[in-house]
């Protein structure tokens, strides 16, 4: 010991156990006592330091060097106000995750919404209570599950023992539900034993509904915790609840509402059936004095689905968690479990005697409802929360010491890393091997949509982010690689059919970025998702193309791991990715503008011009138009230097990728890959149909302003100075077309997939390419060649479009901001943004804001890439 240590110890470590003694000490006290919430679509909702204000904060990469940070804070208005002054001690999301609920300790709850941006929320309403009382603060709060189907995703290696086996079975909710579709509504329990209902009216506001479980008869009757949850009934529509009392009762009851489901024309009546009291409900056969050990969480379990056939339905389950110290102030936990199912009950034989009764009726079987208690669970460390994730199917136990306890769902025993060797499924990333490493103490914690991310709330109200890894060895090794891939692909499938935020896989996902590994997962991701990237049968896009999540979301985590920062090099599939998306925006944009016009109803009355060919909605689709003509001019140009280069050898398909793949450009894969071309082949069409209904106008000799006929012969300016004619470039992609579909010709559509996604993904040129490739380079280009002016395409500035390496193109992109969507140059001052949380996108506020023409609406709240966006500050920087 150093001298003067004996005088300035270190109290670190004692001030540490001090603070989570007393977060643990919140939690014996009472129950829905949540500090820092993660929702679905990705917020992170925190009660401020002071306990009066919640702030949020949210995952954002970084634009300057493609890193992924945890925002800053970003207070909501007006929560202080909104409470009086008085200590927030529960925040929570809806299921759906758009809808936040604030709960203060005397049980007044404000809701909120994301609506616009995921860094701005709005209140909704506040919802008061009859006087301010400690019993009316909340004991237990549950929102109700959405009404729509959910997925489980599991896979295992192939009987054949030949690649792997995906399974995704769909199951349906049982309720009880809102009526209303997007709508929310939420359950609570006060202290003094009123069940209070929530539910947004349609109209901007909560109602509320209430009724009482039982009279209070004394202190102990008043309820510490309480946990509502769903469970299976014929009738459906039906929540049971759980609720724990100073005198350690344990006190379980069923709720419905009439009428059933719950309408917004009349206030719903609530009624409660008790189903089960447990005197004295505290751990049995505990190795600690059982005086040590108090409830700090209620949670009630709703039952799981049945993901083998034949198998039982897992009952609903109560968990009680106990902490304490032992006498040698060790922390512990004990989860005690009572499963809730049906027991018959048959009458005593002596009620057969009170009347007439054949010998051959007997008394009938009734089921009723009771408490079956299972073994309890020990645990070495503080717990202080508890979350079921993955539909249910697993339980995390958040501990003091910053890191999870994953728990199976029904014997709450750990999971064992597997391997996909043998004949064993893997149903989450944990079974994979990943888990959570660098902890650190903390007084709550939470853990992201996925369960790839945790935030932890440290002694000061600090917050740490933490990211899932893998813990079985070396991810380069070929069998590390296989597992790490095929359990965040599973993990990516899960989110996408449960319409979850997925930033959270892409953090852990960029750790073990390499040109294998990038190639291998992505492969796995549309394998997973049974994702077939031809769409070459398709006449034009449909439904299955232009609004297919599943497609913009495979083609946003494409070009997410590609990304390193605005001002870094992109690799083709990073380009062919974001190519594509863009692509997509075009054909929405032109597609509902032209299908707005042609649509009945789309012409005012008495005639005139169409809505959506008034002038403001088309000088919205002028940036559009002057993007797709770049585009056409720029892959024209490419394909015009791959075939000089490729003179000759145009049949050598590996000359022909290695000299692609030296220009970094996407021209030919854009041309070969179905979706793409779709894409292009239908922008020209439409784009001819937009230029046909506006000349028209300026023909009519309808009544047109000034500027309206300006704005009129604005848009055929860069249809007219473009050195390729839309004729001539719908000509090139309808020969491709044609031989492609040639060359598809008595191909099974699974080969045609993968020949797909080898293009796409992995930048190979399948063998089944070779026709259209050679006819291209060696006989269709070298025709269009001669009939337009080859000077004028070289020297087209296409810098602003941002595929191609050059130093023009950077500095142009480090000089200006292009409007994502618009895609048109920003000013530079004076213009308030938002920026993609992911992709980094900008567009302009004020203008998304006015919404001019109809088409600007699908990319109001979500950008092109599928992700939320975020109001910049002043600064333009990350937070």
């Amino acid at each position: 010991m150093e001298f003067g240590d004996d005088l300035f110890p270190d109290n670190t470590q004692k001030l540490s156990n001090t603070r989570i003694d007393g977060r643990l000490d919140e939690l014996r006290r009472g129950g829905c006592n949540q500090k820092v919430a993660w929702s679905k679509l990705g917020c992170i909702a925190i009660i401020n330091a002071d306990g009066t204000g919640v702030e949020t904060r949210h995952l954002a990469c970084n634009p300057s060097d493609g890193r992924w940070l945890l925002s800053a804070a970003y207070p909501i208005a007006s929560v202080a106000r909104i409470h009086e002054g008085q200590k927030l001690q529960h925040v929570t999301w809806s299921s759906q995750g758009a809808d936040l609920a604030a709960v203060d300790v005397l049980g007044r709850v404000s809701f909120y919404t994301v609506y616009v941006a995921i860094n701005a929320l709005s209140l909704v309403t506040v919802v008061q209570v009859d006087q301010d009382d400690d019993l009316n603060a909340l004991a237990g709060f549950w929102w109700l599950p959405p009404e729509r189907p959910y997925s489980l995703h599991s896979v295992e290696r192939a009987e054949d023992g030949d690649g792997f086996k995906y399974n995704s079975p769909t199951y349906r909710p049982f309720g009880p539900f809102h009526p209303l579709a997007n709508k929310a509504a939420a359950i609570g329990v006060t202290r003094n034993g009123t069940v209070k209902l929530w539910y947004h009216d349609g109209l901007n506001k909560y109602q509320s509904a209430s009724c009482d479980l039982e009279s209070l008869t004394s202190l102990d009757d008043i309820f510490t915790h309480a946990s509502i949850s769903w469970t299976w009934s014929k009738e459906g529509g039906v929540a049971v609840l759980a609720a724990y009392t100073h005198s350690r009762q344990l006190r379980t009851k069923q709720q419905q509402q009439q009428p059933k489901p719950i309408t917004l024309s009349s206030t719903p009546t609530l009624s409660i059936i008790r189903i089960k009291i447990v005197d004295s409900a505290f751990p049995a056969d505990m190795p600690h004095d059982p005086s040590r050990a108090q409830l700090t969480h209620l949670e009630f379990l709703g039952p799981m689905p049945v993901t083998h056939p034949g198998s039982p339905t897992p009952a609903p389950t109560v968990l009680c968690v106990f902490s304490g110290k032992s006498a040698e102030q060790q922390p512990f936990t004990v989860v005690s479990r009572w499963d809730l199912r049906d027991t018959p009950s048959v009458l005593h034989p002596s009620f057969d005697q009170l009347g007439a009764r054949r010998a051959s009726i007997s008394s009938p079987i009734i089921a009723e409802l009771d408490l079956h208690r299972l073994e309890d669970i020990v645990l070495g460390k503080s717990v202080i929360g508890v979350s079921p994730v993955i539909m249910g199917t697993v339980v995390a136990f958040a501990c003091s010491d910053g890191l999870f306890d994953f728990r199976d769902r029904l014997q709450l025993q750990p999971f064992n890393s597997n391997s996909l060797n043998g004949k064993l499924r893997i149903t989450n990333m944990i079974q994979a091997g990943f888990s959570f490493t660098n902890g650190g103490p903390c007084i709550d914690l939470v853990l992201s949509p996925n369960n790839t991310v945790a935030v932890r709330l440290g002694q000061d109200n600090d917050v740490h982010m933490m990211v899932m890894e893998f813990t079985r060895g070396d991810v380069q090794v070929k069998e590390n690689m296989e597992i790490t891939c095929i359990s965040l692909a599973l993990q990516h499938a899960y989110s996408c059919s449960n319409y979850l935020n997925n930033d959270d896989l892409l953090l852990v996902a960029r750790k073990y970025r390499s040109s294998e590994f990038n190639n291998t997962f992505l492969t796995e991701v549309h394998r997973a998702l049974n994702l077939k990237m031809d769409f070459t049968v398709s006449e034009s896009p449909n439904e299955r193309l232009v609004r297919n999540p599943l497609l913009q979301r495979c083609l946003s985590l494409q070009f997410a791991l590609d990304f390193q920062g605005e001002q870094v090099k992109k690799m083709l599939p990073g380009k062919l990715a974001w190519a594509t998306l863009h692509l997509r925006v075009a054909s929405l944009a032109f597609a509902l503008t032209l299908n707005s016009a042609q649509r009945p109803g789309g012409r005012p009355m008495g005639g005139g011009q169409p809505e959506e060919f008034r002038p403001e909605a088309l000088q919205t689709l002028l940036g559009l138009v002057r993007w797709f003509m770049d585009m056409m001019s720029m892959i024209i140009s490419d394909l015009f230097d791959l075939a000089k280069k490729c003179r000759g050898r145009a049949g050598d398909l590996a000359f022909v990728r290695e000299k692609m793949l030296e220009s970094n450009s996407p021209a030919l894969i854009l041309t070969l890959a179905s979706a793409a071309r779709a894409f292009l082949r239908y922008n020209c069409r439409s784009l001819k149909g937009l230029e046909s209904g506006s000349g028209k106008q300026l023909q009519s000799g309808a009544p047109l302003d000034e500027e309206q006929r300006t704005t009129m012969r604005s848009f055929k300016v860069p249809i007219d100075s473009c050195a390729v004619k839309i004729s001539q470039f719908e000509r090139i992609m309808t020969d491709i077309d044609g031989t492609v579909r040639a060359a598809y010709h008595n191909v099974p559509e699974a080969e045609r997939a993968t020949a797909e996604r080898l293009l796409f993904v992995n930048n190979e040129i399948p063998a089944i390419f070779q026709a259209p490739v050679e006819r291209l380079l060696s006989l269709t280009l070298p025709s269009l060649r001669k009939e337009i002016n080859v000077s004028s395409l070289f020297f087209h500035d296409v810098s602003w479009l941002g595929f191609h390496d050059d130093l023009g193109s950077r500095l142009f992109h480090k000089k200006h901001k292009i409007d994502a969507v618009r895609k048109i140059v920003l000013q530079p001052n004076g213009v308030k943004l938002r920026r993609c949380t992911r992709c980094c996108s900008v567009v302009d506020e004020a203008v998304m804001a006015k919404t001019q023409g109809y088409w600007l609406n699908s990319f109001n709240r979500m950008c092109l890439c599928g992700t939320l966006w975020m109001h910049l500050s002043g600064s333009g920087g990350l937070g």
